[in-house]
């Protein structure tokens, strides 16, 4: 495990521990399994590009407001675009359409996981379940019994606690809640997931196997799109940073050739740097 350094301009006391950075010695290979191309919402975002490969972490640093969460809830259709467009190994995804994303195979774990992900009066079961319901459906009739089985099982790989997963969501942690969310998407199989703020409100423990899980799942060829407001979460876990400011990208390059001074200068620049806190 490596540890990023604890110097914090915002004089955070958050201690960030995360594994081990694989050795790359080229540039991931192959064809890009996301391409975001020109995208753009007025008012939100403008003419944003990107490509996500098979396995690699692509963070996105930038100050609250400047169109991050927008942008990922538009690549997962929640939100349509005005221009631009996304593509999904190399098929377009028809803009505003969740359905047709998750289809697809894209996940997200959005910033507000109780508002905007989980039903809090549900079972854990069912918050896992919800986009691969019909996959438990015959006959017109829901077969509890393998859908409770099969989320019980991805639970257990993720150490929800408690292990009980007839137990109301509502009633987990925070860290605990986060997981479940993450779980629905294992269950899932998505091979894009899009993480959004994914350790807020998480404790140290559990903020540590989120990252595992992370890598785990870059490892096993998901291409993942973190936002953070943590800067020392982007560089840590990303493979490559995207850095926007007021809607646009300013600045695309490899994590390891960025630090958190760097970063900050980017986001803030044109503004008075004592004003913000």
């Amino acid at each position: 495990m490596c540890a990023a350094p604890t110097s914090d301009p915002f004089s955070r006391k958050i201690e960030y521990v995360f594994p081990t950075r694989p050795a790359r010695t080229t540039e991931p290979e192959g064809t890009p399994l996301l391409e975001v191309k020109g995208l753009t919402r007025a008012g939100e975002f403008a003419d944003v590009s990107l490509t996500v490969r098979a396995g690699e972490i692509v963070g996105i640093a930038g100050l609250v407001g400047s169109g991050r969460s927008e942008l990922l809830e538009t690549i997962y259709g929640a939100r349509a675009s005005q221009a631009g467009e996304v593509r999904l190994d190399g098929r377009r995804l028809p803009p505003g359409r969740v359905t047709s994303a998750v289809r697809a195979g894209v996940g997200l774990a959005p910033e507000e996981r109780k508002s905007q992900a989980l039903l809090l009066a549900e079972p854990v079961y069912r918050n896992v379940s919800l986009p691969t319901l019909s996959r438990f459906a015959r006959g017109g009739f829901l077969r509890g019994g393998a859908e409770l089985a099969a989320a019980a099982e991805v639970t257990a790989q993720l150490d929800v606690r408690p292990a009980d997963p007839t137990r109301p969501v509502r009633t987990l942690s925070g860290g605990n809640q986060q997981k479940v969310v993450l779980a629905r998407w294992l269950l899932e199989e998505c091979s894009v997931l899009l993480l959004d703020e994914p350790t807020r409100g998480v404790d140290v423990g559990a903020r540590s196997e989120i990252y595992a899980l992370v890598r785990r799942l870059a490892a096993r060829g998901v291409a993942v799109v973190l936002v953070s407001s943590e800067v020392p979460e982007v560089l840590g876990l990303a493979d490559r940073v995207l850095v926007v400011r007021e809607g646009r990208v300013v600045h695309e390059g490899p994590a390891p050739e960025l630090d958190e001074g760097r970063v900050l200068d980017l986001v803030m620049e044109g503004r008075n740097r004592e004003g913000v806190r």
